[in-house]
């Protein structure tokens, strides 16, 4: 049994079942954290992972890889890497592109490129962790012709740039607000 607080998702080796949470500021109540397949459904349709082909780990658990669709908010995720469905990371970029410039940070869809030129970044308000809908995307799950090469739209690459734009304004203006200048080191 894995025990934690829902509401800041700490967890400690010492927690109790139904005890107050012991992280400063917080309100929240230890509870049983609930095992991952009971929040996702089992879609039917088998594939193999390509980042299974990055490591020695996937010859350790054998495939073929499924989707889980969150029952909370429809998030498709693979079963091997946890990325998100190509789909849905479209749908995802676009809300995040298309959400007003002043909305408030995590308010809406945020996209974030990660060091790594394989992975992005999704934040979705309610989200908090990968036990709730999906957070990343691999590079990986994009479609690919018979040829081998990706296949993203003109029009998909512009979107994605315009999410990753809007988000890191929506970022720099919760910042700013957040701490304004002077106010850090004083």
């Amino acid at each position: 049994m894995y025990l934690h607080c829902k509401k800041c998702l700490t967890s400690r080796s010492e927690d109790v079942l139904g005890a107050p949470c012991r992280t400063e500021g917080c309100d929240g109540i230890i509870e049983e954290q609930p095992a991952f397949h009971t929040l996702v459904d089992t879609l039917p349709e088998p594939f193999y992972c390509r980042r299974r082909d990055e490591s020695f780990v996937g010859a350790s658990f054998p495939g073929p890889d499924h989707w889980n669709k969150f029952k909370s908010n429809g998030d498709r995720v693979c079963s091997y890497c946890g990325s998100l469905h190509w789909e849905d990371m479209l749908r995802l970029v676009h809300e995040s592109a298309e959400a007003p410039e002043d909305a408030d940070y995590s308010s809406t869809v945020e996209i974030e490129p990660s060091d790594k030129s394989y992975k992005v970044y999704v934040h979705q308000p309610g989200v908090r962790n990968a036990h709730e809908g999906g957070t990343k995307f691999y590079m990986q799950h994009v479609p690919r012709g018979n040829d081998g090469k990706i296949m993203v739209t003109q029009d998909q690459q512009e979107e994605y740039a315009k999410a990753v734009k809007m988000s890191r304004k929506r970022f720099n203006q919760y910042l700013a607000k957040t701490y304004p200048p002077g106010r850090i080191g004083n």
